[in-house]
């Protein structure tokens, strides 16, 4: 044992022990792993994860995680407690219970949600050889909409209740437990390119829909007549497109890297530094953007190619 280092979050004490210890981890994947191969995992809001194969073979709809909401379901009681310390007064005796109460609440649901994450990220990390996820960037996607006071926010309410939930799923704690996971049972963890349009392209053909919306929850192929749920199809994509993250944080040379906040950095595109760091989607009205054969790759590499020249 080297420290101990004691801490109080909510209503209950905590002795974190730091410790020196040796442990055997697995070089390579057991034969249960490698006879599941890769499975592609979707993180979404409606569900909490979409994977390309049943996470349990005797049950095919293990294929949809159920999502917890665990915010959503403690609202009512945290609203409830919060308007009560909002009533108190400060430095009283009745405000520090009060305060106690809230604290207590939040920790209850940070605790939850942990105890989930944990199951399902280690039922993923002990039954598959390769566990493939798509590199978002939760700041970028959790941003606020109010804009500025000249050039004001739409849809701020929606686009906060967003946010909430797509917090309450926890898609970066998702990835930060796999990642040492995997690295203790034996798999890997491979990832999809954060540009990949792994909503928009069939799993099954590879032709790409441009006006697919967030409110389109089927995808539907005119060309190989598939029709899935839309996570199960960004699923399938991610399984198949995601490559084992073995290199180095930060690439050398030209080409593009990614900063402290996991936001892509292109040193020799300004115009493109402006920018914020969130998946584009293209803004031309539908009509305009019809649907188009495309080779996923073949775009990333194309894209790749312009950013260095």
């Amino acid at each position: 044992m080297q420290s101990v280092t004691v801490s109080r979050t909510g209503h209950r004490w905590y002795a974190s022990v730091l410790c020196k210890v040796t442990m055997t981890v697995p070089g390579q994947p057991s034969r249960r792993q490698r006879k599941r191969g890769t499975v592609g995992v979707d993180l979404g809001v409606k569900t909490l994860a979409a994977l390309s194969q049943p996470l349990d073979p005797a049950d095919p709809g293990s294929v949809l995680i159920a999502n917890p909401r665990h915010l959503a379901r403690a609202q009512q009681r945290l609203a409830k407690a919060q308007r009560a310390l909002s009533r108190t007064e400060k430095g009283s005796r009745r405000r520090d219970r009060a305060r106690r109460k809230v604290a207590r609440l939040h920790h209850e649901i940070a605790v939850r949600r942990e105890s989930a994450l944990h199951v399902v990220t280690k039922r993923l990390a002990t039954a598959f050889a390769v566990v493939a996820v798509e590199d978002l960037h939760v700041a970028g996607m959790t941003a606020s909409a109010r804009g500025t006071v000249e050039a004001p926010g739409r849809r701020v309410r929606q686009k906060a209740g967003l946010n909430r939930a797509i917090l309450d799923s926890a898609p970066g704690k998702f990835r930060r437990q796999l990642t040492y996971k995997t690295s203790w049972y034996g798999s890997k963890l491979a990832v999809l390119d954060r540009w990949f349009p792994s909503s928009k392209t069939c799993s099954a053909c590879g032709w790409q829909n441009s006006r697919l919306t967030l409110a389109d929850r089927t995808f539907t192929c005119p060309d190989c007549r598939l029709t899935t749920d839309r996570d199960l199809n960004a699923a399938r994509n991610i399984a198949r497109h995601a490559t084992v993250a073995d290199a180095p944080p930060v690439a050398p040379g030209k080409g593009e890297t990614q900063n402290a906040r996991r936001a892509p950095v292109r040193p020799d595109d300004r115009k493109a530094a402006r920018h914020g760091a969130t998946k584009r989607e293209d803004t031309r009205p539908p009509s305009q953007v019809p649907p188009q054969w495309s080779d996923p790759l073949a775009s990333l590499h194309a894209h790749s190619q312009a950013t260095l020249f």
